[in-house]
C-alpha cells in the first residue's frame, strides 16, 4: 500500500501535457477551502510542481469528515484540466484517499509554489532532471486502453466559476483549421475512448467505430447550399452513436466513408441527443466539426462491433409509436401471413412483404412486416414452425397501423432461435404455460380507430376521440414530428384528464388586441385608433383574445399546451378583456387570476399537429375542446375500461 502512495516528481507537467495516467495520479493537497454548492479548491501537489485544483460537490462528505484533509495524498482517477487565465486547472471527479493528511512538509511547499510561479526557463530545469526520476514515473504516464481518466465532470461543474475568467482570444492567437486531406489515410493508434465514455463537457474525443449506416447525403429544406450526413457508429462493446458531419466534410465524407468498415475519429463535439430525431438509442449525439480528424482503422476486426440488442416487450410497443429510434422485438411465432407485394411509387418496382405474428409472456402479440430479401429468407425458414420457433428482429419501426405494428428496415436483423437466455426461457414458458395462438391478444386491439358505421373515432388522425380508451399526457407526448399519424398535415385527437399547473405567463403574449369580427390582429397607434392589417381598415373598438400557453400535468407528466378563444375562456374564468383590465390595475389581481386558474381538473381534447419552421419540424399541441368533468359518468367509463382488463 505505501507504494501505491508515493508522490512521483513530474506528474503535474504530464497533466498540463495532457498525458493520460492509466492508473491514476497520485497528488498531495494543500490549502483546501470550500466555495459554493459543497465544491472545494485546493492546490495539489506531485512535490516539485503544483496545479490549481477543483474537488466535485460529491467529496463534500470526505472533507466533512476529515478524510480528506491539508497533507493527505489523493489518488485522482477521473479528472478533466481546463486553462483559466495564464493557470491550468484540474477538476476531480473521481478520487480516493491513499494517506490520511498528517501535516505537509515545508521544503515540499515551498518547492511546489515556487515551482508554481517561477517562469517556464526556471521551472523547465527541475523538470527536466524529474523527467527521468526512476521507473515509478515512467509506468504511472504510460497511457492504458480502458481510460480511467474519463474526464467526466459533474453537471454544472466548471473551473471558470472559481478563478479568473480566461482572457479572450486576439487576432494573432487564432490560428485557422487546417484544409482536411482528400484522401482518407490509416490509423494504428492503439488507445480510444468508448463511446458510453462521451459526453460534453470535452472535445478532445478519439473513438474508434464501425460504420453501421450512412444516410444518403440531404440538404437542409430552409437552406439547399447547408449539406449534411448522417451516420451510425458502434464500437466493440455495442454502443450506438448518431453522428452528423455538416457542408465541406459532409460531402467529402459521403464520398469516403463506407458502411461496415471500421474509421477513427478524433476530436468533434458531443451534445444531447434530440429524441425526435436520432435513430439509435443514445443520450448524447455527435456533431463532427471541420477540426475532425478521421482515418481508416488499421484494424478492421468488426466481431464484436454490433449494436447491443435492447429487446422492447409486446405490450409495451404502443410507447415506441412514432418515435423514430428504432426498437427490438422478440417473441414465439404464432402465425404466417401470406406473400405479398407492394409497388413503389418511385419506380413502380414490386417490394415483397410478408407478415408473422409473434407474442411474449405479456400474453399480448404484435405482427411485424418483413420486407424485402427478409420477407422471403426470413419467413421461408419459419414455415411450419409456428409455436416452436422465437424469432427475434432488432432495428425495427413501430407503426400505428392496425393500431399497434412493426415494420422492418433496411438496417432491421432477424434471428431464428437466438441462443439467448431469453430466447431459451421465453420459448420454455410458451411450452409449460401450454400457450396456444388464441389465448393471444393484439397489442394494437385497444388502439383501433372505430371509422364510418362503427361510430367515429378514438383517437388518431381526423376526429375526435370517444373515450373507449385510456390516454394519458405521456401519449400525447410520445407524438414526434416523424409520426405517421402527423405526415400530409394532419392531426391527432387525444381526449385526456388533466390539471392545469401553471399559466405560463414569460411575455407578453398572453392575450391581443384584434377585430371583434373575425379576430384578426389589430394595432394599436395610439390616440386611441387602431389598425387591422388584415382588412386594411381601422377599428373602432377592439376586444382582447386570449393567446394563452399553459403547462398540463397528469400522472403520467407534464405538456405545454395553446389555448384559444373559449377553451382559455373556460380555464381562466373569465374573458380576456377582463383579464387584460386587471392586468392594466395594477396590484394582486392580474397574479392572483392566473394562480386562480391552477390546479383545476379538465376534459381536454388535446390536437396535435406537426410544423416547420426555419428548417426544423417540431409538434405543437393545442386545445381543442375544454370540458367540465362528468364525475359519475368519468368514473362508470373508468370501472369498464377496469373490466375489459379482466376478460
Amino acid at each position: 500500500m505505501a507504494a501505491t502512495a508515493t508522490l512521483t516528481s513530474g506528474d503535474v507537467t504530464r497533466i498540463k501535457s495532457k498525458e493520460e495516467f492509466a492508473n491514476g495520479v497520485v497528488l498531495r493537497v494543500s490549502e483546501l477551502q470550500e466555495v459554493t454548492g459543497k465544491k472545494h479548491k485546493c492546490m495539489l501537489s506531485d512535490g516539485n510542481s503544483s496545479i490549481r485544483g477543483v474537488l466535485a460537490s460529491q467529496f463534500a462528505d470526505l472533507v466533512s469528515s476529515g478524510e480528506l484533509s491539508n497533507g493527505c495524498l489523493v489518488r485522482i482517477t477521473s479528472f478533466v484540466t481546463n486553462t483559466v487565465g495564464s493557470d491550468e486547472v484540474l477538476l476531480a471527479t473521481d478520487l480516493s484517499v491513499v494517506s490520511p493528511g498528517t501535516g505537509i512538509v515545508k521544503m515540499e511547499v515551498d518547492n511546489a509554489l515556487n515551482a508554481h510561479n517561477s517562469t517556464p526557463e526556471a521551472a523547465g530545469k527541475p523538470q527536466a532532471k524529474s523527467s527521468a526520476a526512476g521507473p515509478d514515473a515512467k509506468e504511472n504516464s504510460t497511457p492504458g486502453p480502458d481510460f480511467k481518466t474519463s474526464k467526466t465532470p459533474g453537471p454544472g461543474l466548471s473551473p471558470m466559476s472559481f478563478f479568473s475568467p480566461a482572457p479572450t482570444p486576439t487576432g494573432a492567437g487564432i490560428k485557422s483549421a487546417p484544409t482536411p486531406p482528400s484522401t482518407m489515410g490509416v490509423s494504428d493508434r492503439k488507445n480510444h475512448h468508448k463511446i458510453a465514455q462521451l459526453h460534453p463537457y470535452d472535445t478532445n474525443w478519439c473513438i474508434r467505430a464501425k460504420v453501421e449506416r450512412k444516410a444518403p447525403l440531404r440538404a437542409l429544406p430552409s437552406k439547399p447550399d447547408v449539406k449534411l450526413l448522417t451516420v451510425d457508429l458502434v464500437d466493440e462493446t455495442g454502443t450506438a452513436i448518431q453522428g452528423t458531419f455538416w457542408r465541406g466534410p459532409a460531402e467529402r465524407m459521403s464520398e469516403q466513408l463506407v458502411e461496415g468498415k471500421v474509421y477513427v475519429f478524433h476530436k468533434f463535439k458531443v451534445k444531447p441527443a434530440d429524441k425526435k430525431y436520432s435513430s439509435v438509442k443514445n443520450e448524447y449525439q455527435i456533431d463532427f466539426t471541420d477540426t475532425t480528424d478521421v482515418s481508416e482503422a488499421a484494424d478492421q476486426d468488426t466481431s464484436a462491433m454490433t449494436t447491443a440488442v435492447d429487446i422492447t416487450p409486446i405490450d409495451q410497443l404502443p410507447r415506441r409509436i412514432g418515435q423514430r429510434a428504432p426498437a427490438d422485438v422478440m417473441g414465439v411465432v404464432l402465425a404466417l401471413g401470406n406473400y405479398g407485394t407492394v409497388k413503389r411509387k418511385a419506380d413502380n418496382s414490386e417490394l415483397p412483404r410478408r407478415e408473422v405474428t409473434i407474442g411474449d409472456q405479456s400474453g399480448k402479440s404484435v405482427a411485424i412486416t418483413l420486407w424485402g430479401d427478409l420477407s422471403s429468407s426470413t419467413a421461408q425458414q419459419l414455415e411450419g414452425m409456428e409455436g416452436r420457433a422465437v424469432l427475434q428482429v432488432t432495428g425495427c419501426r413501430v407503426t400505428d397501423y392496425n393500431g399497434c405494428s412493426v415494420s422492418t428496415l433496411s438496417k432491421s436483423v432477424a434471428t431464428i432461435n437466438p441462443e439467448t437466455p431469453a430466447a431459451q426461457q421465453m420459448m420454455l414458458w410458451y411450452k409449460t404455460a401450454e400457450m396456444n395462438p388464441d389465448r393471444f391478444t393484439a397489442v394494437g386491439a385497444d388502439l383501433m380507430m372505430a371509422r364510418g358505421s362503427q361510430g367515429g373515432s378514438q383517437g388518431g388522425a381526423g376526429g375526435v376521440p370517444a373515450r373507449e380508451r385510456y390516454l394519458t399526457l405521456k401519449d400525447v407526448s410520445a407524438l414526434s414530428p416523424e409520426s405517421e399519424a402527423l405526415a400530409n398535415d394532419k392531426a391527432v385527437f387525444q381526449n385526456v384528464t388533466a390539471c392545469v399547473a401553471m399559466v405560463n405567463n414569460d411575455d407578453k403574449n398572453i392575450f391581443y388586441l384584434a377585430n371583434p369580427e373575425n379576430g384578426r390582429k389589430v394595432v394599436d397607434q395610439g390616440g386611441g385608433r387602431y389598425w387591422s392589417e388584415a382588412d386594411g381598415k381601422a377599428i373602432e373598438k377592439p376586444e382582447h383574445r386570449y393567446l394563452l400557453s399553459v403547462r398540463l400535468a397528469d400522472h403520467t407528466g407534464e405538456t405545454n399546451v395553446q389555448l384559444f378563444g373559449k377553451e382559455a375562456e373556460a380555464v381562466m374564468g373569465m374573458r380576456a378583456d377582463e383579464l387584460a383590465a386587471l392586468k392594466e390595475a395594477g396590484g394582486e389581481g392580474f397574479a392572483g387570476a392566473l394562480k386562480a386558474a391552477q390546479w383545476k381538473a379538465w376534459q381536454v381534447v388535446v390536437m396535435t399537429k406537426a410544423r416547420e419552421y426555419n428548417g426544423n419540424r417540431s409538434v405543437r399541441h393545442s386545445a381543442y375542446k375544454v370540458e367540465n368533468i362528468d364525475w359519475v359518468s368519468e368514473s362508470s367509463r373508468l370501472v369498464n375500461l377496469i373490466a375489459k382488463y379482466g376478460n
